[in-house]
């Protein structure tokens, strides 16, 4: 069977059935629908590999993402799978778990298969020089969430600058001084910037900041554990945790809770992220939400530009953070 068979019982030329197969969005979808069901009939399967040896188009785009076990990336991944499948493509994902080894061996491997881009979401202390912005083919490199500075990569992210500005105002209109930061150090842009955020608002509100209560974790929920673990060890404990994750700041909930000491009631606790796990936690959890299919879907409309219009200037995006206020960071008593 081959695809001509399939082109002549559809009377369509083989150039239009060769676009439905291979998803493109310039074939109406009852077009696609139709040649799809008459391939599956007849038995034909659509041989990518000998295609792209004639095209340059595999079809295939690496999406690599530092932590897949956060429930913010999985679901704005999912975002960017859905922008793919609807250009016919194909996501090849790759778990980073924060390894730059493991992100060099993946674009390697990208390299191999000829893909048609890498959307990535880079390991904490990535250097310029050890990313590319365009494989060895040519197709483009587009950064989510985290950015590389002084490179000109297509970037989309949330402004967490601003994220976490919103967060902080927050508690102190909660009537908060004695305040605890819970973050990652400052080896990402994202990381850099939320902390820059809390940091500005707290001196914008002339509020002095105890070293004692800005602690580094972990970006995992057993990183809020440890931190509250400190925190509550401190003389003067603070009334509020203002956490650089939602994911972070699950852990510190969960420690709360372990101590009995209820966030909401006895201390306030706010998180960044906006995952559908806080609005369930035993006290909903206050956060600043990211536009996560937003972000997701705007990351792989950069690529499909940037396969369109090789040559035009960076594009540089940022999605608006919106702020969800729940139990666990009502005021100060």
């Amino acid at each position: 069977m081959t695809l001509s068979d399939v082109a002549s019982a559809l009377r369509l030329s083989k150039g239009t059935v060769s676009m439905a197969l291979k998803g493109n969005p310039l074939v109406a979808e009852h077009t696609r629908r139709a040649v799809s069901a008459k391939a599956e009939e007849l038995g034909y399967v659509y041989n990518r590999g000998a295609a792209s040896l004639s095209t340059g188009v595999t079809g295939l785009v690496g999406l690599a993402v530092h932590n897949l076990t956060n429930p913010y990336f999985t679901r704005v991944c999912a975002a960017i799978e859905d922008e793919l499948e609807r250009h016919g493509q194909i996501a090849l994902l790759c778990n980073l778990d924060e390894s730059r080894e493991k992100q060099t061996r993946f674009i390697k491997a990208l390299n191999e298969q000829n893909a048609d881009g890498l959307i990535i979401c880079p390991a904490a202390g990535t250097t310029p020089e050890e990313l590319p912005t365009r494989l060895s083919n040519g197709s483009p490199v587009v950064l989510f969430a985290r950015d590389i500075e002084g490179e000109d990569f297509d970037y989309v992210g949330n402004d967490d600058e601003a994220a976490m500005r919103l967060a902080t105002r927050h508690i102190i209109e909660k009537g908060h001084r004695r305040i605890a930061f819970v973050g990652a150090g400052v080896q990402t842009s994202v990381a850099r910037d939320r902390r820059t955020g809390f940091l500005g608002e707290m001196e914008r509100a002339e509020l002095s900041i105890d070293p004692a209560l800005m602690i580094e974790s972990s970006i995992y929920p057993e990183g809020g554990e440890f931190a509250v673990e400190k925190l509550m060890a401190v003389a003067d404990r603070p009334t509020a945790i203002i956490c650089f994750t939602d994911y972070i700041a699950m852990g510190v909930v969960s420690k709360l809770h372990e101590l009995g000491v209820i966030p909401g009631r006895d201390i306030a606790v706010i998180g960044c992220d906006g995952i559908s796990e806080g609005a369930r936690a035993y006290v909903s959890l206050s956060t600043i939400s990211v536009q996560k299919r937003l972000l997701g879907a705007t990351a792989a409309t950069l690529l499909h530009r940037r396969l369109e219009t090789p040559d035009a200037p960076p594009r540089r995006l940022s999605t608006p953070p919106i702020p969800i206020f729940r139990t666990s960071s009502r005021a100060a008593r």
